[in-house]
């Protein structure tokens, strides 16, 4: 789309300091996802426990964590004197809603409780904090030990195989179909070693996943096609996690993977990055939504701007490959190679800065013939490109925190990780979010932002953002 008018989602225009927060949260402690053991309310309704102190809850890119926190009074539970700290065990599920008939926002699994008492003038208070991650952490962190002592690893090791086959011989393979056949043999895997008494031996959290997140949990974005045959060897011997052989295949900064709540539900989202090339015509930095954060909402903002962090050359590699790390290091401080993108400008000034992005677990045995070796170099040419226009220009960006009023009555005007704001006369890249509440006062979102440019309606790069020193009236009402 161009242009970015129908792409905005204002914060705050309407209405925000008249709003009346009405939080809920809900408890799942028997792993029944239908109906909630216990609920929490900001006032008294529906026999509900109304002692909900605050919440807050986080999420991130490149983060399949997440992370939460709620606060309630310790209130007796039942005749006997049990309080609700004595009868909400970690692994429960807390759902978190920020308004009545709405979707929950964020869905976690409780890891921590934290019992706190003081004297005050109106006597003793009790509170408990429940603490956690998303539902989407036991994807991440659930653990496959393959020590070759333990019975039937052998067997695991030949699947493993197999997956290595059939994943290598689909070309193009896609990266939803990549993260769901591992996934799915992963847990099969697990399964059949849990059996013999080891392996993750975790059916309790494997059932909470499959209650809260369904199966069809993982979702791409942007291109959906992987740019080189995979061919790699699954499992070690030793502990394994799905988010390491993801990684392998789908690395940082070439890729984003990182969970969010979408209509109630936690889901596992994977994107190509960098956003926006002039080869794409920027259209990956125009597809993401646009929020404009208006002045009535902003209660706070810092920017700053560094050369901390420089980059002058970019080299991808295959490990293993016709043109691995070994081929760059000596092509590339020469500039020899055409493949290595410069920044000509910044290395005269910085010198040799060499952003290196390494993919391991790609085809490397059948990468000899003239067509593999060309789309292998085609597909290194191209995200060269892509993160020198990406990354060469970090010195000139700007990069803060900003913290506005949640707008409950339009909950999709608000700034999400992942997204752009719109902001101090220029756009930003939001890499985190994290909303939070505070009994008797407003729902704030506080969000982390990189990446502050002058953007033309097509999303292509401006100039830096100018007189940010200047005097200004975003924390002050206009007219």
């Amino acid at each position: 789309m161009s242009g970015d008018a129908a792409e905005i989602r204002r914060s705050g225009w309407m209405g925000l300091e008249t709003q009346a927060p009405a939080p809920m949260v809900e408890i799942f402690t028997s792993g029944n996802k239908d109906k909630a053991d216990i609920t929490y309310r900001a006032d008294s309704r529906d026999r509900a426990y109304s002692k909900l102190l605050a919440y807050s809850f986080s999420e991130a890119v490149d983060d399949l964590s997440g992370s939460f926190s709620i606060s309630v009074e310790d209130e007796e539970a039942d005749a006997e004197g049990a309080t609700v700290f004595d009868l909400i065990p970690p692994l429960s599920v807390v759902k978190i809603y920020e308004t009545d008939g709405g979707p929950a926002r964020f869905v976690g699994v409780i890891r921590r409780r934290r019992l706190g008492a003081a004297m005050t003038s109106q006597g003793m208070k009790r509170a408990v904090t429940f603490s956690g991650k998303s539902v989407a952490s036991l994807v991440a962190e659930l653990t496959l030990s393959l020590d070759a002592r333990i019975p039937n690893v052998r067997n695991a090791m030949t699947l493993g195989v197999h997956l290595t086959d059939r994943l290598a011989r689909q070309s193009p393979l896609s990266i939803k179909e990549f993260m769901k056949e591992t996934w799915k043999h992963f847990m099969e895997t697990a399964s059949g070693t849990s059996e013999q008494g080891t392996g993750i031996a975790a059916v309790g959290l494997s059932e909470v996943i499959g209650k809260f997140m369904g199966e069809d949990f993982i979702r791409v974005e942007g291109d959906e096609n992987l740019k080189y045959d995979v061919a790699m060897t699954f499992y070690v011997a030793a502990n394994n996690v799905i988010d390491d052989t993801w990684r392998n295949i789908l690395p940082d900064r070439a890729y984003e993977i990182f969970t969010r709540c979408e209509d109630g539900v936690p889901i596992i989202v994977a994107r190509e990055s960098p956003f926006g090339s002039p080869e794409s015509g920027y259209r990956e930095w125009l597809a993401l939504p646009l929020y404009e954060i208006s002045p009535i909402s902003l209660v706070e903002y810092s920017l700053e701007r560094s050369d901390d962090e420089v980059y002058t050359a970019f080299a991808s590699y295959v490990i293993g490959s016709s043109k691995d790390r070994s081929f760059y290091t000596g092509a590339g401080q020469i500039g020899s190679d055409e493949l290595v993108a410069h920044d000509r400008e910044k290395q005269a000034l910085y010198g040799f800065r060499p952003l290196e992005i390494n993919f391991n677990g790609y085809d490397r045995q059948g990468n000899t013939g003239n067509a593999e070796i060309q789309r292998l170099t085609d597909a290194i040419r191209g995200l060269n490109e892509k993160t020198r226009y990406w990354y060469s220009r970090l010195d000139e960006m700007h990069a803060g925190q900003a913290v506005i009023v949640t707008d409950h009555s339009e909950p999709d005007s608000n700034p999400r990780a992942g997204c752009r704001v719109k902001f101090m006369g220029g756009q930003f890249y939001v890499t985190r979010t994290e909303r939070s509440w505070t009994y008797g006062g407003a729902p704030v979102t506080r969000i982390d932002i990189e990446r502050g440019m002058t953007y033309g309606r097509d999303g292509s790069m401006g100039a830096p953002l100018r007189r940010l020193g200047a005097r200004r009236r975003e924390l002050e009402r206009d007219g």
